[in-house]
């Protein structure tokens, strides 16, 4: 399940990345388009003026009628001068029209080229998008069929004896501790749905914790450092865990799917320690958290500001 969600993170990650990719690319393509556009409009006016001036010295009969020519546009100035000045513009001319030729060749290319890798790009995010579509179908199956399991388990109150394949994948996951974090947050990628004391008709008394919403499947981490203490299933929490931090400090995680910490073991701060899930008295997948001051349902505090203060922002 955590190696499903994973790939499935992977693959999106990827497919957003490649869309990004080809965005890009298909700028690129159109800057070179539109550049190489204004280089070849360039290249027209310079040949053109190259032209005419060829088509003036023609019709004069030779560079020397040309310049004289010239000179009456540059009255005061040495006929030597002025077709000196006249042959310097007509290489610079004819060199910029060169220039401006080999720019646009490469300009072609490059526009070519980005045009191809645009086109690899959006082949690769097309299979990019039907391998995410797999791998979350797969994932949704797997979802389904691990609520199915944890229910029956919860509801047979065998919750420290989940079937053999879930056990076996959840332990072949190894521990995603944080180093040099104390405190952390119990899921990623979750909505907060049902706060501490909220009213309604699952509650009596108030909501004891923080609801985050989360699909079957997610791993659960432990917020600090500390000991399972319990382990329990098939009242209204469903599979649930509870963690001593300290003298005076615990924390629940309810409504699990499968564990991958037992009572008495020893967790990190940011220890995958469960899979979240919906069973117990729950009106859809999600994670019921809770900050207590002591082991047993009562003296919990809301974990939204309690969290605040450790650092940690939900």
């Amino acid at each position: 399940m955590i190696r499903l969600g994973e790939a499935a993170h992977r693959t999106s990650r990827a497919y957003v990345e490649g869309r990004r990719a080809v965005q890009a690319e298909r700028a690129e393509r159109d800057r070179l388009r539109t550049a190489l556009r204004r280089e070849r409009r360039t290249a027209g006016s310079l040949l053109r003026t190259v032209g005419a001036i060829a088509g003036e010295q023609y019709r004069a009969g030779s560079v020397a009628a040309y310049t004289l020519r010239a000179v009456g546009a540059h009255r005061g100035k040495p006929p030597a001068t002025v077709e000196r000045v006249t042959k310097r513009r007509e290489r610079v001319l004819a060199a910029r029209a060169l220039s401006v030729r080999r720019e646009s060749r490469a300009l072609a290319a490059d526009s070519v080229a980005a045009t191809a890798r645009a086109a690899a790009l959006s082949s690769r995010r097309d299979r990019l998008e039907k391998a995410r579509e797999r791998v979350g179908s797969g994932l949704q199956s797997a979802r389904d069929a691990l609520r199915q399991l944890a229910s029956t388990a919860s509801a047979r109150q065998s919750c420290g004896k989940l079937p053999p394949a879930v056990s076996t994948a959840a332990q072949g996951v190894a521990p995603a501790a944080t180093p040099g974090v104390r405190w952390t947050r119990p899921v990623e990628g979750y909505e907060l749905s049902a706060p501490f004391g909220g009213a309604g008709d699952h509650w009596s008394g108030g909501h004891t914790g923080q609801d985050f919403a989360v699909p079957v499947g997610t791993p659960v981490r432990a917020v600090g450092a500390g000991r399972v203490t319990s382990l329990t299933c098939g009242d209204g929490f469903g599979i649930s865990m509870v963690v001593q931090h300290g003298a005076g400090l615990y924390s629940q995680y309810a409504h699990l799917s499968a564990v991958m910490a037992r009572p008495g073991g020893q967790v990190m701060s940011g220890q995958r320690i469960a899979l979240s899930g919906d069973t117990g008295n729950s009106t859809g997948p999600h994670l019921h958290f809770e900050v207590r001051r002591k082991p047993d349902l009562g003296s919990g505090v809301d974990p939204v500001p309690w969290l605040r203060l450790h650092g940690v922002r939900l």
